[in-house]
């Protein structure tokens, strides 16, 4: 087994993959296995966020040993990039979300979610502003320059969510920062206030910020929020592989959901950051499962905001095994 180990953070009971056709439909999107790996090397990518911690602890663990398998994780810069390496070849997966997953196949994209990893922890991102700031919560942000580190993802789609379900009509300027740079850019007021997941919004407390939004209450709350991906044509021609992948996948969210103190102790381990983060940090809820109910929702959201098109077959966006 390879074990890869976190340089930085960016951002930071076998379980079977659901194999009934409720989740596959769209060519090819539910393929017969016969249990031999046409594929043993895989390639994946993936941020090192606390989102997609069941790709490094099924690596260190060896579960995708157990299955066959050897791994390889190579570090991107975000979803959409790796979206692209997958759909050129240069990746076997990569990390997403449902709402990325959900407009690249929508855009025309041949691309389907193998594995739903996980769903938002409460308060698990934020936006923050200077401590003295005049902007004391949703509604102050209107025409306001918010820092986010890509728009029409996570940071802004939930944003928008909240602001409707609280009958707020507020049209920040959203303007692209790295995480890395998120906080010292609020604090030399580049931005009025910023956009963060943990653990910069640990390290923006830290910094004297204070938090004006929580993007994951309401209607945002327990929102499945990270995917793993892969192209049609190496889903077509390597379907055990992918049902490999993920079992050992959901075997990892299991583990990750049954022993939260020993995740806590795990991430300083593979990752810049700091233990009395890692101790306190929300984390995110871990699926040991497809949840297609939870992917749905997510995907209702992008309709509701016109992200992607009415009549979009979520079914469409997702694989699964026939058996």
């Amino acid at each position: 087994m390879k074990t890869t180990r976190l340089l930085a953070l960016a951002g930071v009971a076998s379980v079977a993959l659901v194999t009934t056709g409720c989740g596959g439909g769209g060519e090819s999107s539910a393929a017969a296995t016969d249990g031999e790996l046409e594929k043993t090397q895989l390639t994946v990518g993936s941020l090192p966020l606390a989102d997609y911690a069941a790709l490094y602890w099924a690596d260190e663990k060896g579960f995708f040993e157990d299955e066959g398998l050897d791994v390889t994780i190579e570090a991107v810069q975000g979803g959409p990039a790796g979206v692209q390496k997958v759909v050129s070849g240069e990746l076997d997966l990569t990390n997403s979300t449902p709402f990325g997953t959900a407009m690249a196949v929508d855009s025309g994209l041949p691309i389907k979610a193998v594995v739903l990893t996980s769903a938002l922890a409460d308060n698990g991102i934020g936006i923050f502003v200077p401590k003295g700031s005049a902007i004391k919560g949703i509604k102050d942000l209107d025409g306001k320059s918010v820092g986010i580190n890509t728009t029409k993802n996570m940071g802004d789609i939930t944003f928008a969510a909240l602001a409707k379900s609280e009958g707020v009509e507020v049209a920040p300027k959203w303007v692209e920062v790295p995480f890395p740079e998120m906080i010292s850019g609020i604090k030399a007021g580049s931005v009025d206030a910023g956009y963060m997941p943990e653990p910069f919004m640990s390290g923006a407390r830290g910094a004297g910020l204070r938090q004006v939004v929580d993007n994951t209450e309401g209607p945002n709350k327990g929102l499945a929020g990270s995917t793993f991906v892969a192209s049609r044509s190496f889903l077509e021609d390597n379907p055990d592989t992918a049902a490999a992948f993920s079992r050992a996948m959901y075997k990892a969210g299991a583990d990750l959901e049954k022993d939260e103190d020993a995740v806590r102790e795990w991430l300083p381990t593979i990752a810049k950051v700091d233990p009395s983060v890692a101790k306190d940090m929300p984390l995110p809820t871990y699926y040991d499962a497809l949840d297609e109910e939870a992917y749905t929702s997510a995907v209702e959201v992008l309709k509701d905001q016109g992200l992607v098109k009415d009549d979009l077959d979520v079914s469409s966006t997702l694989w699964t095994t026939s058996k």
